[in-house]
């Protein structure tokens, strides 16, 4: 048993760290930026971000009391959880592929923006997000404590924050067409 929540945990980090080789390569291909948040606007979602990250990372760490184990460690929990992890990656890259140059780390928009409803973003508003949040909760799963659940709240809290403001910039630049596309295509989870 040790040694197959070994493997899913190895499947896990190497989601990851494909995940983060592919983000870096992609991220040389955008357009040029128009608008772009302020130092005020992007800390309001990164500090949450960065502690999130932290407090997942670390969680395997006594930290205060909170190595408290939520979840059995069991393969099949493992397993679910480097599924979903897995599921969750490629969902990410397919969306972060199928938007292309409009990517940005940031809030911008970019020069000549258009509203991309194809591929995944036909059935969410921010499938990159979608796909991040699933593989951290696999994740989340996988490490079982009740340290890796507050990290990956915080994570989902940076992220809300993160759309919430994008939809705001989204609905100013794109006017009717983006706010036609809300009402008929969910923000993260799809619905049928």
């Amino acid at each position: 048993m040790r040694t197959l929540m070994g493997f899913e945990r190895a499947i896990v980090a190497i989601s990851w760290v494909g995940w983060l080789v592919y983000w870096i390569a992609a991220a040389r291909r955008t357009a040029p930026t128009r608008r772009m948040e302020s130092l005020l606007t992007g800390a309001s979602y990164r500090v949450p971000l960065l502690v999130g990250i932290c407090l997942l990372v670390f969680s395997g760490r006594p930290l205060l009391g909170f190595d408290l184990r939520l979840l059995p460690q069991t393969s099949l929990v493992a397993a679910i959880g480097a599924a979903l992890t897995m599921a969750g990656v490629c969902f990410a890259v397919w969306a972060r592929f199928h938007l292309g140059k409009y990517w940005s780390g940031r809030i911008t928009l970019k020069e000549d923006h258009r509203l991309v409803q194809t591929g995944p973003y036909a059935w969410v508003r921010h499938p990159i997000y979608s796909g991040i949040l699933l593989a951290l909760l696999g994740t989340t799963l996988t490490v079982g404590t009740l340290l890796a659940c507050v990290g990956f709240a915080m994570i989902f809290l940076s992220f809300w924050r993160k759309l919430t403001i994008e939809e705001i910039w989204l609905r100013s630049h794109l006017g009717a067409e983006y706010e036609v596309y809300q009402k008929r295509v969910k923000a993260l989870i799809p619905h049928p």
